[in-house]
């Protein structure tokens, strides 16, 4: 019941609704060939980046659909993520290349990022009813940060030793290079109620919530 959820059923078998998200898809990776993405302002420029991932990742889960469990589609020396899916500017580029060599450098290491980075699984962040924009970006990543961390696929304080957060956070380990410290940090940014009572005094922190279902 909770986070939203993308109707794939809508594309299965659906050559139309298919080429529709293709076409989205490289409508969005070819802006930079009309016009050079220095000229937009950095919040334009990262929700070109969010909306061009995710359309993209949608485009891949759509052409595996009806199949539900995406771990060994997301993990792994064949993961969709390190992939050359799509090409920016002649650049051929994988969705790991967009988060990890252009967005994050790029954007001081911010970890407001993942939550705008839609992994198709129930157990990660939100895919939003709109394409994300310069305007409210920010926003609307916080949107989905509150939302995803207050959630039971995000964080579980049931336990006074370990508090459980998603493996999301474990899987993006770079963002946290001191792990405890900087991901208690940024969770208690936006968390709320009992469960921010129970990190603070939780020993440490256990990435083992999981949900790899579409």
């Amino acid at each position: 019941t909770e986070g939203n959820r993308f109707y794939y059923e809508t594309f299965e078998d659906n050559e139309k609704a298919q080429l529709l998200i293709r076409g989205i898809r490289d409508s969005i990776a070819s802006v930079p060939d009309e016009i050079p993405l220095e000229k937009f302002s950095r919040d334009e420029q990262l929700a070109y980046w969010l909306n061009l991932y995710n359309v993209t990742l949608l485009n891949e889960i759509i052409a595996i659909y009806p199949k539900r469990n995406l771990e060994r589609i997301l993990t792994g020396k064949e993961s969709i993520l390190s992939r050359k899916l799509i090409e920016v500017a002649g650049i051929p580029l994988s969705l790991d290349d967009i988060q990890y060599r252009i967005l994050k450098p790029n954007y001081g290491n911010n970890p407001l990022i993942l939550y705008g980075l839609y992994q198709g699984i129930i157990g990660g962040p939100n895919v939003r009813r709109s394409a994300y924009s310069g305007d409210d970006v920010y926003r609307a990543l916080e949107n989905n940060a509150i939302e995803f961390i207050n959630s039971n696929r995000g964080t579980c304080g049931k336990s006074r030793k370990a508090f459980r957060v998603s493996s999301l956070y474990e899987r993006n380990r770079a963002f946290f290079p001191n792990f405890n410290d900087d991901l208690s940090r940024h969770l208690l940014q936006y968390l709320e109620g009992s469960e921010r009572t129970a990190l603070q005094a939780a020993a440490s922190l256990k990435p083992d919530i999981n949900d790899w279902t579409v």
